[in-house]
């Protein structure tokens, strides 16, 4: 479920700490990046040239924010091939070295590793990092003394998601390390001598850690450090600010959107922007900001029409009741006409020419009308019992004294109307008729204009969905 952040209370803890865009503080929504999969997404973590990297599946993938606020095109990271990453990696800028935690089928553990780039700029895979003192036995002694026990023995096991600081001289990451305040605890190493490739102790961030899982830290600058617990009961993202060069403030919870429901983890700001890994909708995602688009304008108000019903004219042969299929088509026309009056019962009435006698006109119209109506049973499926057909013969002509065959042939016809009720508000008219064929020129200047207008807003709603849409 989408949730728009309406609030500032949740942001003015972070905008005293961080670069954290103050936008986000009403009108955006916070949901996976467009760019999401099936896969499972974690481990952000800050890369070269402006650019930030990911594990999605088993792959690593690079990616920077767009000027839309969103994942710029993400795509696998050539860079990554030769090795195994299994979370957050520490790029080193400096010494143009890659810190990263990588599984020991040996010692079935985690360790972090040390890797140098070749000159296509493939990372090579790794060599473990000399970290004193992390032997499981004699570590009263000097590191001089167990230096050589560090590569005879296995090191400490479990050593997860690396993340640097900004003078490049210190790596944090969690560990779970005999001496640490339970589960996994957030660590840093600091270099001690660059020509030996020697990290010193591990120091315990204390005064961050709980008796929980404390993991997936995330450096901006020297001066915030974002980090992930599970001391309420699941994982959530944590801030706090540096107090000292080597401690740091009580950590501060963030609050909804970026805690809503499920495990919430590995935060990361990047550009101002900020992001994080959330299962919350069932999958790893990552998470982000978007802008809740803009309400499109109503649709417009269309002219209405009169109830009006045409009356639409069948010719016949002399002497015959068969329906020419010419006139099909406007058959389906008068059953698609009839079908806008849902609430009325309608007169199929025959006529013929004055020629023969009364009583066999009479029953070739009865014949006529019949015609009509069984086609418009058959052929589009009306219902039968509102329509009532009726011969009138040689009455109501509609050229009278007609001389011509051309005259007597628009006397041979089939009209179609609406049975009235006295609450109907419909108004009936011949359209061969010049008050006829004003009405019907009206209607359909009407639908033409109604018709501008839709396709108007048709093309409005095309332009607004586009700007909206998240690229």
């Amino acid at each position: 479920m989408r949730k728009i952040v309406m609030s500032l209370a949740w942001l003015l803890p972070v905008m005293l700490w961080a670069a954290i865009s103050p936008k986000y503080s009403e009108g955006y929504t916070f949901d996976p990046t467009v760019s999401s999969t099936e896969d499972k997404e974690f481990a952000l973590s800050p890369y070269k040239d402006s650019t930030f990297v990911f594990v999605r599946g088993q792959e690593v993938f690079v990616t920077k924010i767009d000027t839309a606020g969103e994942l710029d095109n993400p795509q696998k990271c050539a860079d990554f091939d030769l090795i195994k990453v299994s979370g957050t990696v520490a790029f080193d800028k400096k010494r143009n070295r890659l810190y990263y935690s990588q599984y020991n089928s040996d010692y079935k553990a985690e360790y972090l590793y040390e890797s140098i780039c070749d000159i296509d700029g493939k990372w090579q895979p790794g060599k473990r990092m000399r970290i004193k003192g992390t032997v499981k036995s004699r570590t009263g002694v000097s590191f001089v003394q167990s230096a050589g026990w560090n590569y005879r023995l296995p090191y400490i096991e479990g050593f997860y998601n690396p993340t640097m600081n900004q003078d490049y001289n210190r790596v944090y990451f969690s560990s779970t390390m005999e001496g640490g305040l339970g589960g996994r605890d957030l660590y840093y190493v600091e270099i001690e001598d660059e020509e030996q490739r020697i990290w010193s102790y591990p120091v315990n961030v204390k005064e961050l850690n709980s008796s929980a899982d404390d993991d997936w830290a995330v450096l901006e600058g020297d001066s915030i450090l974002y980090f992930s617990s599970s001391r309420d009961g699941q994982m959530s993202v944590f801030s706090a600010t540096a107090a000292t060069d080597s401690t740091w403030n009580n950590a501060v919870k963030f609050d909804n959107p970026y805690n809503e429901g499920g495990e919430n983890y590995n935060m990361l700001v990047w550009d101002s922007v900020p992001m994080l890994i959330s299962n919350r909708a069932g999958n790893d995602d990552i998470y982000l900001f978007h802008p809740v688009p803009a309400e499109p304008e109503p649709e417009p108000t269309y002219e209405e029409k009169k109830r009006r019903f045409y009356w639409v004219f069948f010719l016949f042969d002399f002497d015959r009741d068969i329906l020419d299929e010419a006139f099909f088509q406007d058959l389906h026309r008068l059953a698609t006409e009839m079908r806008n009056f849902p609430d009325c019962r309608f007169e199929i009435s025959g006529y013929t020419d004055s020629r023969g006698s009364e009583a066999y006109n009479d029953k070739l119209s009865q014949r006529r009308a019949e015609t009509i109506k069984q086609l418009l049973v058959e052929k589009e499926n009306y219902d039968p019992s509102v329509l009532e057909a009726v011969g009138y013969g040689e009455r109501r002509l509609q050229v009278p004294n007609a001389q011509t065959e051309e005259e007597h042939a628009q006397n041979r016809r089939v009209e179609v109307r609406i049975i009235l009720d006295e609450n109907q508000d419909i108004e009936q008219y011949d359209e061969t008729t010049e008050e006829g064929k004003a009405a019907k020129a009206e209607d359909e200047a009407i639908d033409a204009r109604n018709e501008a207008k839709k396709q108007e807003y048709e093309s409005y709603l095309d332009d607004f969905n586009n700007k909206n849409k998240r690229k």
